[in-house]
């Protein structure tokens, strides 16, 4: 082996220290899962009429449960310093810190009202609502921010990308796409399997300026599935046509999602999507603020999505697959 292909700093003490961390937070998420399914269970049969409530946890419980196998699974490819971990581990961990940035933003400029909700009786101290809203954003700048961050700076590091290469010298799936790439077809992958859940809310979707829900919410759903399917498939296989159903896809789906929320209003939203009464009710002091930041978030989403599709667009050329750069 020549200099130049052991030219790079050992980073095999932080993949094990970040792999560890990871599967921690695995473990986390994994110990949240019973403890949930129990809440379930006790607020369907504690009171009458709020088996709806209870059914609307279950997505929260395969959300913590893919996040236990993830981390956990991730964690120890880390720790056994694959090549395969470190792309996944990097592209999600970017969508998660820009997720997680917008997510933190909306949350600051929510908190005023959630927290004039909660002290509605105005029996609180003024100094415990302040304390509760700066513990809020620091867990939030935690969870949000400084995690993700801190995976995102440490696995796109040269030295543990070299790292993974020379211990993992065989070439991954993950490895056969231009990451850039395969960070859409993750992102278009994981949307299509997550269609179904919608399901669970009536299928109520935004559809041009209308919600649509029941078989036309099912069709809607079905469709959209495809596509995204269409779209992980093609882009993995740098094909044209799959870039151009992702621009189309982008802009259409945003567009009927800003249409529709300048609208309907959020409560209308709730209502198609068979929320308990009593859950809407609590819902109701936050819809004023939740359609426009709603609004704001999509089309913010949108330029970014578009604007990343379009830098991407270099390697749809030659319509085969590529290794990474």
């Amino acid at each position: 082996m020549t200099d130049t292909e052991t030219d790079f700093k050992d980073r095999t003490s932080g993949l094990l220290a970040f792999g560890i961390l990871q599967i921690i937070i695995g473990a986390f998420a994994a110990l949240t899962v019973p403890i949930m399914v129990l809440s379930m269970v006790f607020v369907s049969r504690a009171s009458e009429g709020v088996g709806t409530s209870a059914t609307m946890m279950i997505p929260s419980i395969l959300i913590y449960l893919l996040a236990a196998i993830w981390f956990i699974w991730m964690g120890i490819g880390s720790i056994k310093a694959k090549r395969w971990a470190r792309s996944l581990i990097l592209v999600a961990s970017s969508f998660w810190l820009i997720s997680g940035i917008m997510a933190l933003i909306m949350m600051m400029l929510m908190l005023p009202t959630m927290y004039d909700q909660i002290n509605a009786s105005g029996q609180l101290p003024e100094a415990m609502i302040t304390i509760m809203q700066y513990g809020t954003f620091g867990f939030m700048l935690i969870l949000y921010v400084i995690l993700p961050g801190g995976l995102v700076l440490f696995y796109r590091s040269k030295h543990v990308k070299a790292t993974c290469e020379h211990k993992d010298p065989n070439i991954p799936w993950t490895d056969r796409c231009p990451m850039p790439v395969l960070a859409i077809t993750i992102a278009t992958g994981c949307g299509a399997l997550c269609m179904p859940i919608s399901g669970l809310y009536g299928w109520a979707l935004p559809c041009f300026g209308s919600i649509s829900s029941g078989t036309t919410g099912i069709m809607i759903a079905l469709f959209s599935m495809l596509i995204l399917g269409y779209i992980a498939w093609g882009t993995y296989r740098l094909k044209l046509s799959a870039w151009w159903c992702a621009l189309g896809m982008v802009f259409t789906y945003g567009s009927s999602s800003a249409l529709t929320f300048s609208r309907v209003s959020m409560v209308d939203f709730y209502e198609r999507m068979d929320l308990p009464a009593e859950q809407i009710e609590v819902m109701r002091a936050y819809a004023d603020t939740q359609g426009p930041l709603l609004i704001a978030s999509t089309a913010i989403w949108a330029v970014l999505l578009i604007a990343y599709l379009l830098y991407i667009r270099r390697f749809f050329t030659a319509g085969t697959v590529q290794p990474e750069q």
